[in-house]
């Protein structure tokens, strides 16, 4: 029910960041009845949930009855739900462009699909083109002259895909009836007429009104190869008004099927002689076999004399085969922009203060999530369980432990912060979320102070209180080190988890700046502590608390079978790491624990004097040194020798997933056939549980065998630098992230968000076909 909740709610969260176009909106449709559109060209679906689709899908025609050897505008109208939006033509960081397949009478001819001017969406620093509310997308159809009079079925299959929080792939089969009349009859407008000619104007005009010079770096591209491209752009008329401080709206990049942008600095625009220099830095596919050129440029959007001139500016790009000679072809244009100060690039979204606001929210609530994964929760439960052992407690007392508690939450995300920023200047390494539980000493020493913790609510030995006098003050009250440690202790179990909203701040966190960075962490910690602090500050909570009774001696013991089963979890990840007969001599090293632990509170109880708590301190200390010297070894395991052939034919959906290991070079493979890519380890308890609750469900399995997908497992258990840089270039910081390559590896591939339900899983694989 959790998952659920926080997945509705993240609905609104997502309409809330979601940004709207730096240029004029788009002037409001004008209304039109659609009563005379048949059911054939009038489609809603029903989802698998009972649910209407967001989209709902028309075939409309500007003219009915058309002449016979007359063109006429037909398109696909889209009116989407409130919040959703459907792509452009070529949609950015993500999404799927509307596509339409035809079926025309015999010997007509129908144009490509025109699409309007598109708005511009951001969501966590993923930008993307298309379009809210509705939107025609229109064709021109020809009809030949001999064409007899009469009634003809045009027919469309419009695909597509729309998104709000999530994304959902569409499609609808839609048929219009088309009357023929005789050549030279005058052509009547339908009811929709109206709308071909409001998007008509919306529709980027020729490119007349500029003069345009275009360069690229090198006389042909081979595969991988990086190259720039240069367009110097100035209006013939008109004085240039004054550009934008982002890229959009005065250029958008129309992307190619066999090059991609930079993803570290893809678009430079600077404002000069009058006009606007465009540079697009870019890279080629190894596709096989490259073209021979290619179309390049975007949408370019100018304010002139104070109008817009909006246009799509394309030229050629030359391709080469491998091995091909490439030579330099040295321009003015590209040479300008190493001195040229950028007069409209596109600030790095961390600079972005309405970014950094709505992120730090991101990270409270976050880490107020935390608390209710099956990480933390035990632990934030032991607290609260301690407030109600001590309710004589002052409200002083109260709110110092809250405190304590608060700090030791605070003080450990910033030694998170200090280690990944140490990493990133002294070692050159991006650290992700939760990449500490990739090194075995981690998860070794931490599945040891579970364990040891663990046993203390079985009541094999009793904590000694720090801050407190007397052994007797220490028996009945919990001192302020206790809780510091405690809080230090919830942030070493928080961080494998991966709770909603938390993977957008941290992935901002991981690109921003020092001070950022540790503002994001501290806004975790906040989020985290918060519970605690609420209910130990508000009196009127505080008394909603039980009160103190027997049933706090098997509810104690209960919490101790929580810690046992984290304990077992984390062997298990240790396990994955260090191999199995390492991890049988770890768990003899885990019973020495618990002998010394039995030796100390055998021994050296709290009602022990002096002497006697130091002997039984030193012999339980030896024992676990002991056992750790004898026992542990903490060495990876040997990577065993894989086979690097990945199967796509006979895969098997019947009882599991038929998980394969993932690599660059496997996906390189499998061109032409879907992908769908699970970023995991054995330490992320969030990944765990969505590849039990949703991705191994029948719904997920019997869409991966229809749609001929090939699964890959890409496990980060141990760090790995092909995963990593894969998940920085989707802008994640840690697992878990799904990615589905679709068939055709000229469309985007599609990042799922990290609350998934197995309908939009399912979704999702069937539109990568």
């Amino acid at each position: 029910m959790i998952r659920f909740a926080f997945a509705l709610g993240l609905g609104w969260l997502v309409d809330a960041r979601a940004s709207g176009t730096a240029s004029p909106p788009p002037p409001p449709p004008p209304a039109v009845a659609f009563d005379s559109v048949p059911a054939s060209a009038d489609v809603q679906r029903t989802g698998a949930d009972g649910k209407p689709h967001p989209v709902r899908a028309r075939l409309l025609a500007e003219h009915d009855p058309v002449a016979a050897g007359s063109t006429v505008r037909v398109g696909v109208h889209l009116t989407q739900q409130p919040g959703w939006h459907t792509y452009w033509r070529s949609p950015g960081d993500i999404g799927l462009p509307t596509e339409v397949v035809w079926t025309l009478p015999a010997g007509a001819a129908m144009g490509p699909l025109q699409f309007p001017i598109p708005q511009r969406f951001e969501l966590d620093g993923l930008v993307s083109f298309g379009y809210d509310d509705q939107v025609l997308l229109v064709s021109e159809l020809t009809l030949p002259a001999d064409l007899a009079p009469g009634d003809y079925a045009l027919a469309g299959k419009a695909t597509w895909l729309v998104c709000q929080s999530s994304c959902i792939p569409g499609e609808a089969e839609l048929s219009l009836p088309l009357h023929v009349t005789a050549a030279g009859t005058p052509p009547a407008q339908t009811p929709q007429a109206p709308l071909f000619a409001h998007y008509a104007a919306q529709h980027p005009a020729p490119a007349d009104a500029l003069d345009i010079t275009f360069a690229v770096s090198q006389d042909v591209v081979r595969g991988n190869d990086k190259f720039d491209a240069a367009f110097f752009v100035k209006p013939k008329q008109g004085p240039l008004g004054e550009l934008p401080k982002t890229t959009w709206p005065t250029f958008t990049p129309i992307l190619g099927a066999n090059w991609m942008l930079s993803a570290d600095k893809p678009t430079e625009i600077h404002a000069q002689d009058g006009g606007v220099l465009i540079v697009l830095h870019g890279e080629a596919f190894a596709a096989d076999p490259l073209p021979t050129a290619e179309p390049i440029g975007g949408l370019v959007q100018l304010e002139v004399d104070g109008k817009w001139i909006r246009a799509e500016v394309l030229r050629t790009l030359p391709f080469g085969a491998e091995g091909a000679t490439v030579t330099p072809t040295p321009s003015p244009l590209l040479a300008a922009t190493a001195a040229a100060p950028p007069a409209a690039a596109a600030p790095p979204p961390v600079a972005d203060t309405g970014g950094m606001l709505w992120n730090l929210l991101l990270a409270f609530v976050g880490g107020l999530i935390l608390n209710v994964m099956p990480c933390v929760l035990p632990v934030l439960t032991l607290k609260l369980y301690s407030l109600v052992e001590q309710a004589d407690i002052t409200p002083k007392e109260r709110h110092t432990a809250a405190v304590a508690y608060s700090v030791g939450i605070l003080v450990s995300f910033w030694a998170l912060a200090a280690s990944v920023v140490g990493a990133r200047v002294v070692l050159g390494v991006d650290l992700g979320w939760g990449s500490q539980f990739q090194y075995p000493g981690y998860v070794a020493a931490l599945t040891t102070l579970v364990f040891g913790f663990g046993l203390s609510l079985f009541g094999v030995y009793e904590i000694p209180a720090f801050g407190v006098a007397t052994a007797a003050d220490a028996s009945g009250r919990e001192g302020v080190v206790g809780y510091f440690f405690t809080g230090v202790f919830a942030t070493l179990l928080a961080t494998p988890c991966s709770a909603p909203f938390l993977g957008t701040a941290v992935a901002f966190a991981f690109s921003a700046p020092t001070l950022q960075l540790v503002a994001i962490f501290s806004s975790i910690g906040l989020g985290l502590a918060a519970p605690f602090l609420v209910i130990a500050f508000i009196p009127q909570l505080f008394a909603w608390m039980p009160r103190p009774g027997e049933w706090m001696d098997w509810f104690k013991q209960v919490l101790g079978f929580s810690l046992v089963a984290t304990t077992i979890w984390l062997v298990d990840v240790l396990g994955a790491q260090i191999g199995p007969d390492r991890q049988t001599w770890f768990l003899v090293y885990l019973m020495c624990v618990a002998i010394a632990a039995w030796i100390y509170g055998r021994w050296g109880g709290v009602l022990s004097d002096r002497r006697q708590h130091a002997l039984a301190l030193a012999a339980a200390a030896a024992t676990i040194g002991l056992a750790g010297w004898r026992f542990v070894d903490l060495s990876f395991a040997e990577a065993p020798d894989c086979d690097t052939t990945v199967e796509r034919d006979g895969l098997s959906f019947a009882e599991e997933i038929p998980w394969q290991p993932f690599s660059a070079a496997a996906v390189d493979t499998l061109a032409g056939t879907p992908v769908f890519v699970d970023f995991t380890a054995d330490w992320c308890v969030t990944c765990k549980v969505n590849e039990r609750t949703v991705l191994e469900t029948a719904t997920v399995r019997d869409a991966m065998a229809q749609a001929g997908v090939v699964p890959l497992k890409a496990d980060w258990t141990v760090r790995d630098p092909e995963i990593t840089e894969w998940l920085q270039r989707f802008g994640k910081a840690g697992v878990p992230f799904y990615l589905v390559i679709p068939a055709d590896r000229s469309r985007p591939m599609v990042a799922l968000p990290e609350v998934v339900t197995p309908d939009l899983v399912a979704q999702a694989v069937s539109a990568a076909r």
